[in-house]
């Protein structure tokens, strides 16, 4: 291979991993509403509008660092989220549990299915049935803050309900 060529594959692929690496992470507006693609159906069912209405109303679950523990805090909202959902039997709920940036993601994509499962848990405790209940782990893919300190942490260490029908 000649010079030349090794400096063209050189520059190139400077190039390529400039533009990827500098990519921005995905910012997530979490009180967007109800997730798309759900309408009236039938009897029982709850209008769009209520159903974003409820949305708004549950309160984000935060958690310490490294953690999945339920703090009082946690528990009011959760106390209060419950209180929600027992006037709306007809809602489910998917549990989002997120995580920081610090960790690897395996790690974080574990520690956010863990705190979702605390969530649900409580909820179940609380009288939601389980059937209307899931969990899903996004680990630190979803920051509703980019910031890289304490404060941006703590808003990212969540769990998140998601009202579907």
């Amino acid at each position: 291979m000649d010079i030349r060529r090794l400096i063209i594959y050189v520059v190139a692929f400077s190039v390529i991993a400039a533009l990827t690496s500098g990519c921005a992470r995905k910012i997530v507006k979490q009180n967007e509403g109800p997730v798309p693609g759900f309408g009236l159906a039938g009897p029982g069912a709850i209008a769009e509008g209520e159903l974003q209405g409820v949305q708004t109303t549950l309160k984000t679950v935060y958690f310490d660092f490294d953690n999945y523990t339920l703090s009082p805090e946690a528990q009011a909202a959760i106390d209060y989220d419950a209180e929600v959902l027992k006037r709306y039997p007809n809602l489910n709920v998917v549990a989002e549990g997120n995580c920081d940036e610090r960790g690897t993601a395996e790690y974080n994509l574990a520690l956010g299915e863990r705190r979702a499962g605390s969530v649900v848990a409580r909820l179940t405790a609380l009288g939601i049935p389980s059937n209307r209940l899931s969990t899903v782990s996004f680990g630190s893919e979803l920051p509703v803050d980019p910031n890289h300190n304490e404060e941006a942490w703590a808003k990212n260490r969540r769990v998140y309900l998601r009202v579907a029908k």
